[in-house]
């Protein structure tokens, strides 16, 4: 482990997965946040290595080596570093089963963010490839752009974590004390919920990135 994941590994007790989490938490952050960091894609910045230096017991100066954060001006500029503020890929989600969301960030697109809290999830099967309206259709193997502080109305794609531990992509529709999650696919099946359907974010974008393929017999 390096520095930080040993840093974040010593604070849960020995155990690295579910850090990012407790630390977003303490820090009343994201989880993509404080995985930016992990990966040295962005700085945490004056507030949160003072923030930092007393969760951990560590000094400023500790907190800024093991991350690697340049400290700030008077401008609040990173000195030294530009700051990248592209998308993190937090797992996948199923777009026809429900399938679990990985905490952690595995890698990161080249989609510059709109909103700090905004994420990717790369998506398996065909449950909102929709026949009757192709373009706007989400397919397997696309990423789509999650955010989980957009306002979400009847009708809007939306990520909804269910049962605790796994997600589903759908169309979310509620009415009174239910929430109907639809599949733009007719041939998969609805499924039906409280209001207490824990809401993920809303998809605001799709990436997809252009495949190889074979060549075409002329």
């Amino acid at each position: 482990m390096n520095k930080k994941e040993q840093l974040l590994a010593a604070f849960n007790e020995g155990n690295l997965r579910g850090s990012q989490a407790k630390l977003a938490s303490l820090l009343k952050l994201s989880t993509p946040t404080i995985s930016e960091w992990m990966a040295g894609k962005k700085n945490p910045g004056e507030k949160n290595i003072k923030k930092m230096s007393k969760i951990f017991n560590k000094s400023e100066e500790e907190i800024r080596e093991i991350f690697n954060a340049e400290k700030e001006n008077q401008n609040n500029i990173v000195e030294g570093k530009i700051e990248l503020t592209y998308i993190p890929v937090r797992g996948v989600s199923s777009a026809t089963e429900e399938k679990f969301i990985l905490e952690e960030t595995e890698t990161y697109l080249p989609f510059r963010k709109t909103g700090p809290n905004q994420f990717a999830i790369k998506i398996t099967g065909n449950c909102m490839v929709d026949p009757d309206d192709p373009r706007n259709s989400i397919y397997d193997g696309d990423y789509v752009i999650v955010d989980p502080d957009a306002p979400v109305n009847n009708g809007d794609v939306i990520v909804a974590r269910l049962d605790g531990e796994y997600s589903t992509v759908k169309r979310m529709y509620k009415h009174g004390d239910e929430v109907r999650l639809i599949p733009d696919n007719p041939a998969c099946e609805p499924i039906i919920r409280t209001a207490a359907t824990f809401l993920v974010g809303k998809v605001i974008d799709v990436y997809r990135p252009v495949r190889a393929k074979k060549e075409r017999k002329i």
